[in-house]
């Protein structure tokens, strides 16, 4: 793990860099694999834009780009930077074990859940158009996720619950489960979710239980 950060946050970079040393449990794969990371904080909007070449939207607060082994975090505001870190390990975590693009909602999904991110379930509570019976598809999903951020939230709360309910089918207990997650969501995206995510999306996510095709 390699950190680097402007003067001022030298010592948030080295506790977080010893979460990202001792980063273990993500569902269905365990301990990191055994490859560098290249972690940078960026400690305002217009540097993590910079370092991200401005593609991506103002609400985001950290990006994992796998193929470099690289993690940038907006450091703005100390107190989100382990949870996003979590989050965004969880990317690098997933590619580098999958060996693949997987559907944006199913890389989501499991970067929350591998985080425990289950304040963003609330969403689901508050979105009126799910409240109206409004249904979602999984490519609805991600072009949510691409979305302001009033629709990301709601992205990434159904993203979340298509993980979770797919873990239910086939519990990602280890590291084979998690590639046949994987190759089950690109089936699912091929044709636009299950029925029983959908009724999960609508009716609530508890209860909800859904039948691999």
């Amino acid at each position: 793990m390699t950190a680097i950060a402007w003067p001022t946050q030298e010592g948030l970079a080295t506790s977080l860099a010893e979460v990202a040393d001792h980063a273990r449990d993500f569902p269905g794969i365990g301990a990191m694999p055994d490859r560098p990371i290249r972690l940078i904080l960026a400690p305002t909007r217009a540097q993590y834009d910079s370092l991200t070449r401005g593609r991506l939207p103002l609400w985001s607060e950290g990006a994992a780009f796998p193929d470099a082994g690289t993690i940038v975090l907006l450091t703005a505001h100390q107190p989100s930077g382990p949870s996003v870190l979590r989050h965004e390990l969880g990317h690098l975590a997933l590619r580098w074990h999958v060996g693949r693009y997987v559907p944006l909602w199913f890389e989501e999904g499991y970067a929350a859940v591998a985080a425990q991110e289950w304040d963003r379930l609330d969403a689901l509570r508050l979105n009126w158009q799910l409240a109206r019976g409004v249904r979602m598809d999984l490519d609805d999903v991600d072009r949510a996720l691409r979305g302001a951020r009033g629709d990301a939230e709601t992205g990434y709360a159904l993203a979340t619950t298509a993980v979770l309910l797919l873990e239910r089918a086939r519990p990602t207990t280890s590291r084979k489960a998690t590639s046949s997650c994987a190759g089950s969501a690109m089936s699912a995206h091929a044709t636009a979710g299950c029925r029983g995510w959908r009724r999960s999306a609508s009716s609530g996510w508890r209860s909800a239980r859904c039948s691999s095709r």
